[in-house]
């Protein structure tokens, strides 16, 4: 089943354009995670509570470009690195396996993976890594052939790069290292692995400087997601996610892995399929185990699916061609209704009426009853615990003149808007509004209510929000 390299582009650059059309149309509000990202990128730095900064420069770029804020600015690199992440794939592939034919299958098999599909019309730190990891990829597939200093300063350029998005950069270090053991082909020169990592330790060294300045709070975070309490083996979670792994890439490149994972057990794959097995599963193993530990979200493995795009695209087009067109039909269509779901986020519901998007909406919507409130109770200054509230309220709110505080109720913070904008000593004896599920009482009293923020739809129904105005004193540590 042959498809040419200018019918690949064409898909490439035709969802591109769709998801880039559908973006200006979308009606939904960014995500809490946007919202923080995108007021990072109001405050460049070398390193953030959560994350390291690479998105913060991405949708600063976008937004100066834009000359906007507005959500089409902060989401539209997403699609375009996607796009560039198909396109540099699709040479990487065809020297990692050696076959033309291939690299066309991946990079339109890539740009429609559903997992793609969704973070096209949205704005992730996994969309910003993945242009990284594709472009090491492509240097490390010269380096095994051959000795160059030029490709392995872009490798170390790439791998820094990439863990500057995200620190799962790091598991392409580890299945190549993994690779080099079992594969005499797939080493490199202790020349070009050295020159490699001093330009990726080079890149990454103002994250490690910031890291060391902050506490490590990055650093911190990252591990404190990995939630480790003792040998607990939760069997039910680790199935959950391994199941979900067919919804990030669709049933039939999921389903082409594990069947390469069967043959490798029986001994029966070529060394192409064994390299590329190295480079993808060992990602999905580590986080089925971090399942079985602890948790893990759907998303976690994605690093391995760009090398495990090409692991099942071989195998595919060895033993079973047809269906990578059927494969492009099912995802290119999940492709098709992601997008669609954005422009018409209130009217495409699910069977209990909720709207299928429901935690992409409302938010806006009581950032601006929230700031009717503040004016009712003749105040400027709002304070909120809640790490959804405070992200839009600094988002939908950044043209007026609000200041948005963070209530802290532990010595550390818990999140970017604790450790950066908590409310402090200096604002004791001013009067802020309260956003709160709780009814707070200040000095032995209760504190009457200013409005009432329930909604019923969009991701707050149900949740049982007031605004409350009071002294700053009140909510002080």
């Amino acid at each position: 089943m042959s498809l040419s390299r200018q019918q690949s582009l064409t898909i490439i650059f035709g969802i591109t354009l769709y998801r880039l059309v559908m973006l200006h149309l979308d009606g939904t509000d960014l995500f809490v995670d946007e919202a923080q990202y995108w007021h990072w990128s109001q405050h460049l730095d070398f390193g953030y509570y959560s994350k390291p900064p690479m998105i913060a420069w991405v949708i600063h770029l976008a937004t100066v470009v834009g000359g906007s804020s507005d959500i089409f600015w902060v989401r539209v690199a997403s699609p375009l690195l996607h796009m560039s992440t198909a396109l540099i794939l699709m040479p990487a592939t065809a020297r990692l396996t050696g076959s033309k034919e291939a690299a066309h299958w991946v990079g339109a098999s890539y740009v429609t993976l559903p997992g793609v599909a969704l973070s096209s019309v949205f704005m992730s730190t996994d969309t910003v890594l993945f242009p990284f990891l594709a472009l090491a990829l492509y240097a490390y597939s010269h380096l095994i052939e051959r000795r160059s200093a030029r490709f392995a300063v872009l490798m170390g350029f790439a791998i820094g790069c990439g863990t500057l998005s995200k620190y799962a950069m790091l598991y392409f270090v580890g299945t190549a290292a993994l690779s080099a053991l079992a594969i005499p082909h797939a080493r490199l020169a202790v020349r070009d692995a050295a020159l490699a990592s001093a330009t990726a330790l080079l890149v990454i060294s103002p994250n490690i400087w910031w890291n060391a300045a902050h506490g490590a709070a990055t650093l911190k975070h990252t591990s404190d997601n990995a939630d480790w309490n003792g040998l607990n083996f939760h069997i039910g979670k680790a199935l959950e996610f391994f199941v979900s792994q067919f919804a990030v890439v669709g049933p039939v490149i999921f389903g082409a892995m594990i069947l390469v994972f069967l043959r490798l057990v029986q001994g029966r794959v070529t060394t192409t399929e064994r390299h590329l097995f190295l480079l993808s599963w060992p990602i999905v193993l580590a986080i089925v185990f971090q399942a079985l530990m602890s948790r893990a979200y759907a998303n976690w493995a994605a690093t391995a699916y760009a090398a495990g795009t090409m692991l099942a695209v071989v195998h595919l087009l060895a033993h079973a061609a047809r269906a990578l067109r059927a494969s492009l039909l099912i995802n290119g269509t999940a492709s098709v209704v992601f997008a669609v779901l954005t422009v018409f986020p209130q009217q495409i519901q699910l069977p209990d009426g909720k709207p299928v998007l429901a935690r992409y909406l409302g938010r806006a919507e009581l950032s601006r009853e929230i700031a009717a409130a503040a004016r009712a109770a003749q105040t400027e200054i709002i304070v909120a615990e809640s790490r959804d509230v405070l992200a839009d309220l600094f988002y939908t709110l950044r043209d007026e003149n609000f200041i948005v505080r963070a209530k802290r109720r532990t010595a550390s913070p818990r999140n970017y808007y604790e450790q950066m904008f908590p409310l402090t000593e200096g604002w004791a004896s001013r009067r802020v509004l309260y956003v709160t599920g709780r009814q707070p009482d200040c000095e032995g009293g209760e504190v009457a209510r200013v409005a009432d923020l329930s909604a019923d739809s969009g991701y707050y129904a149900g949740a049982r929000l007031a605004a409350y105005a009071l002294p700053g004193r009140c909510l002080l540590p």
